[in-house]
């Protein structure tokens, strides 16, 4: 292989990674932080086909449990008045949001557009990205705009599944081969808690994490309830 195909730049600390895992994609390892990840995506034609596919099978009720999940994190740090859900695919959750009296905006790219190219009325005291960031091949492009249009005191909430399982086994390899998340072709970055940390660190933000699957994101300072 050629030395570009080798090795990368982590797209979080920006440290030379090597190269981790290859079966259909190329999957590099950073070993300051421990980020996954891959450059190889669908074409633009099957990523939509992919996204659509999957807004048509998801359970309604998933939504409805979903929520009440996010509105017991959410009640860790403040009454919520005005949340964007980033990433809002098919609407469903918005819509469950609202029925519930709360008051969401959605953004989902590819109704919307871009998130750099919205001009909202006020800010967002939180921010809602479920099963968003492993999606991101730029993720400190999309938190900068997010910084954008979150209130002062406002809260982050990603969920994705967390590579502490298996990120510091000897056979780390072998044990992401076998992890279906993985397998997604939408999905180019993996994140464990050494990755959030260093974030904080790069960036002064509190970072907590809930059970590998969900992390809160604030910027230091945050006046609210901790959990």
């Amino acid at each position: 292989m050629t030395p570009d195909r080798d090795n990368k730049s982590c797209r979080i600390c920006q440290a030379h990674a090597p190269l981790f895992f290859q079966d259909q994609r190329t999957f590099f390892k950073c070993p300051e932080c421990s980020l996954i990840f891959t450059e190889d995506i669908p074409g633009k034609e099957a990523e939509v086909k992919h996204y659509k596919d999957q807004w048509a099978t998801t359970d309604p009720g998933f939504w409805k449990k979903q929520v009440e999940v996010l509105l017991q994190l959410i009640g860790n740090y403040l009454t919520p008045s005005r949340i964007l859900d980033f990433g809002s695919g098919s609407g469903e959750m918005t819509n469950e949001f609202r029925l519930r009296g709360y008051d969401v905006t959605p953004l989902e790219p590819m109704t919307h557009g871009y998130l750099k190219d919205q001009n909202y009325s006020a800010p967002f005291d939180v921010v809602i990205a479920v099963e968003v960031i492993e999606h991101l091949l730029k993720p400190w492009d999309e938190l900068q705009e997010i910084e954008k249009i979150l209130a002062p005191d406002g809260i982050v909430i990603f969920s994705s599944l967390l590579t502490n399982s298996f990120i510091d086994r000897p056979d780390a390899a072998e044990q992401f081969k076998n992890w279906w998340y993985k397998d997604d072709p939408t999905h180019v970055s993996f994140f464990c808690n050494r990755v959030l940390e260093k974030m904080a660190d790069l960036k002064n933000y509190d970072i907590d994490i809930f059970d590998d699957k969900a992390f809160v994101l604030r910027k230091n300072g945050f006046s609210g309830q901790n959990p």
